[in-house]
């Protein structure tokens, strides 16, 4: 008796467990459509990456020059010193900005789950005072990524002259099978962050370890957001045909068609980091 107890307790856990999980994807939709303030950060930083864009054409010369079809000049100012060094500013204060506005929208989702309700005020005090921890997320997450596929990608060419065949197929599963392990290790480290107050070594340790105790609701979690991106790209990609052959036709609805391609792109990205905070919380409260 008390062995079939046993499994009767896990089997009812287990059920608990799944129904949680499928209300998380229905709890992260309401709580989106009832938080509307969470698009402000993605939206401020799609107005400020267009004006940062755009100021690099005007100043660069390369709007002008593609204005007046003036394409003799384009080789020549792409190349110039003018053009890499504004290119280069560009890309640093988008850096910047980005993580900034980011680590403002993390603060604001944060300040829902916790307190039902959040403000863009509150979301920058969050930022100005995690900022310099996500960047550090950022930088780390990205050595992880890069230093040793840098390392396999010297292999691969090492090998290249001896074999061709066997250092590719060799390099691109390695190369493949790493990056979805590290993108599942780290997808808790910026609800760790927010929510534990970490640094960003500690966040990433202390994420690494979450992923560990909590696996089957790690790849969920992982598969859930997997899906809906490529869901929404397939989605996407059909709403460009739309808007290439429309914009040969209508340029208003084309334009219509963009915006909205844009209003989707911001509203799964923030439905995306509800979903993982919120699934963040549910399995620490579970463990």
């Amino acid at each position: 008796m008390p062995k079939r107890n046993t499994h009767t307790n896990k089997l009812t856990n287990t059920l608990i467990s799944k129904s949680k999980r499928v209300n998380l994807i229905k709890i992260s939709w309401e709580l989106l459509k009832a938080n509307k303030i969470l698009f402000v950060p993605n939206i401020v930083l799609f107005l400020i990456n267009l004006v940062l864009f755009g100021g690099f054409f005007y100043l660069s010369g390369i709007g002008n020059t593609i204005v007046n079809n003036s394409y003799n000049q384009f080789q020549s100012i792409t190349i110039s010193f003018k053009s890499l060094l504004l290119l280069g500013t560009y890309f640093i204060l988008t850096f910047f900005v980005d993580n900034y506005l980011l680590t403002v929208k993390y603060g604001m989702i944060k300040d829902v789950l916790l307190k039902g309700k959040t403000s863009f005020q509150k979301g920058k005090s969050f930022a100005n005072t995690h900022y310099w921890t996500t960047i550090g997320i950022h930088i780390l997450s990205s050595l992880i990524v890069l230093v040793p596929l840098t390392l396999l990608a010297l292999v691969f060419f090492i090998l290249r002259p001896f074999n061709l065949l066997l250092s590719i197929s060799l390099f691109v599963p390695i190369a493949l099978i790493y990056v979805l392990y590290v993108s599942i290790r780290l997808i808790f480290v910026y609800p760790i962050m927010a929510f534990e107050k970490e640094g960003a070594y500690k966040s990433i340790k202390d994420g690494f370890h979450f992923v560990k105790t909590h696996l089957h609701h790690t790849i969920f979690t992982w598969l859930i957001v997997l899906g809906l991106y490529v869901f929404a790209s397939i989605f996407k990609e059909n709403l460009l045909k739309v808007t290439d052959f429309l914009y040969q036709q209508l340029v208003v609805l084309a334009i219509l068609f963009i915006i909205l391609i844009i209003l989707i792109e911001i509203a799964v990205s923030v439905w995306e980091h509800i979903f993982i905070f919120k699934s963040y919380l549910i399995a620490k409260k579970s463990k």
